[in-house]
């Protein structure tokens, strides 16, 4: 195994492990790598959400949940990470219905929400079968919201060390320019997609909406 594909498969493993077993740890690692920005920037998904139901994916430890219930929305959470699950109940309470499962399988009826959200996705998000799930749960009209990657407009030698350890934590068959990517697999899914960014101090926030396309 060449060097650089040790390096990016012991930084894979990395990742699944602070999201899973890790757990404990991921809110401070997180906090590390933002410069303490990642909270807030997993709060600007609020502004681009529609409707009262929402499923958020990939919740994580809950900060975008709670923040949901505290401007009247009625969210869902789903997250493959059992620990992750567990920290959200602790932020959120009883409040929110959590569930335990694979963005690929969503265990939710046919038109269930208006709006799903995912905020710095695992790899699922680059899935077909994903992107068919979260449009069959949607309702027509509804809108899929993706957070996918906060750049600093700082120090190059920053912008650097960001696009390498994104090279060596993506596989060699997952790293095509984002938007080359998401288009078909939105169109598979009948979805419409376009673009957002946002700032947030120094840092750029980029994303992409799909809409599930009503036959109306």
């Amino acid at each position: 195994m060449k060097r650089r594909e040790w390096l990016s498969a012991v930084l894979r493993s990395f990742l699944r492990w602070l999201y899973h077993k890790g757990a404990w740890a991921y809110e401070g690692v997180a906090a590390l790598v933002s410069a303490g920005r990642w909270v807030s920037w997993v709060m600007r998904a609020l502004d681009h959400l529609e409707g009262e139901r929402v499923l958020e994916i990939g919740h994580g430890p809950g900060h975008l949940l709670a923040a949901m219930v505290h401007r009247g929305l009625r969210p869902v959470g789903l997250d493959l990470s059992l620990p992750m699950v567990r920290q959200a109940r602790r932020r959120t309470g009883a409040v929110v219905p959590l569930a335990q499962g694979r963005a690929q399988a969503l265990p939710f009826p046919d038109g269930t929400f208006d709006t799903v959200v995912t905020t710095f996705p695992a790899p699922f998000i680059l899935e077909a079968a994903t992107w068919r799930e979260v449009a069959r749960v949607l309702r027509p009209g509804g809108r899929f919201v993706v957070l996918l990657s906060a750049w600093p407009t700082g120090p190059a030698f920053l912008s650097r060390a960001l696009r390498v350890l994104y090279r060596w934590s993506t596989p060699p068959d997952r790293r095509a320019p984002f938007l080359d990517s998401f288009y078909p697999l939105a169109q598979e899914a009948g979805m419409e997609l376009r673009e957002w960014s946002t700032w947030d101090g120094p840092w750029h926030l980029w994303g992409v909406i799909a809409v599930r396309w009503d036959p109306r």
